[in-house]
């Protein structure tokens, strides 16, 4: 608190309201204990693994879910991972993020708040081009999914052609988006059928998994350690929800693929 009051911390997007804090400085003092909660999970080697074991098998499901094959989107995630886990990026990709506002390399920082929240935030207000394919009654479905998906990789490549480093990190995870975001755009915005109330589902997951890491009642503000606690068996929680959710079919499906561990990278290297 004393930090937070005192300006010493540093957030990129404030989302009091969003998580349901009193305000600006209580939403700060917990981000800047939530970071140090994250650092002792991430110490933890099995924890890295089952955190992007868990994403994987999240996104591939959507991509299943659309009738998409999540094999390129497998390949296309191994890349990232194999370049985070090469000790010389490590620097280019914190003045990477640190030019996007991202001044801490942290899970937080890095995977829910400007990866996940920053997505879910364009989604809910896409361009004017997309919103008038969608809405467009006289075009049939096939159509509007391919029209969305040219759009999304539109915006993606004028956001490739502004990068300063050509084969950063920022460059490979737009490699990941390509595949995934018009996906994720469709699912959002176009008919209400099970793709979209997957989407929705996980949307939702994720916002209540947020809200409880802000909330006293739902973890301990005591130390480090068992604030990690709480917000992993929390992630562990809502994991468990939406692999019911996906149900057997789709994680029958899932098995073919192989998992991808979580190299010790950037995200984990504050941590140790």
């Amino acid at each position: 608190m004393h930090l937070a009051e005192d300006g010493k911390v540093f957030c990129r997007v404030l989302r009091t309201e969003l998580l349901e804090c009193v305000g600006d400085i209580d939403f700060l003092a917990k981000v800047h204990c939530v970071r140090q909660a994250f650092k002792v999970i991430l110490s933890d080697v099995t924890n890295r693994r089952f955190f992007a074991e868990v994403g994987r098998k999240i996104l591939s499901a959507i991509m299943l879910k659309a009738h998409k094959s999540p094999k390129r989107f497998e390949e296309v995630f191994e890349e990232m991972m194999h370049f985070l886990q090469e000790t010389d990026h490590w620097e280019t990709t914190e003045r990477e993020l640190a030019t996007r506002g991202v001044k801490h390399m942290n899970f937080y920082d890095v995977v829910l708040d400007f990866i996940l929240m920053d997505s879910f935030e364009d989604l809910d207000n896409p361009p004017t081009s997309i919103q008038n394919v969608v809405n467009n009654r006289w075009l049939n479905n096939s159509f509007k999914e391919t029209a969305v998906a040219s759009s999304c990789w539109s915006v993606l490549k004028s956001k490739k052609q502004q990068m300063k480093v050509p084969n950063g990190f920022i460059a490979h995870f737009y490699a990941v988006c390509e595949l995934i975001i018009p996906i994720l755009a469709w699912g959002f915005l176009g008919p209400r059928d099970s793709l979209y109330n997957l989407c929705c589902f996980f949307k939702e997951q994720v916002l209540f998994f947020l809200k409880d890491i802000f909330d006293f009642e739902k973890v301990r503000y005591t130390s480090p350690e068992c604030l990690a606690e709480d917000i992993l068996h929390l992630i562990q929680r809502r994991t468990e929800l939406l692999m019911a959710y996906l149900g057997t079919d789709s994680l029958r499906q899932l098995n073919g693929y192989v998992g991808i561990p979580l190299p010790n990278g950037p995200l984990e290297a504050h941590a140790q």
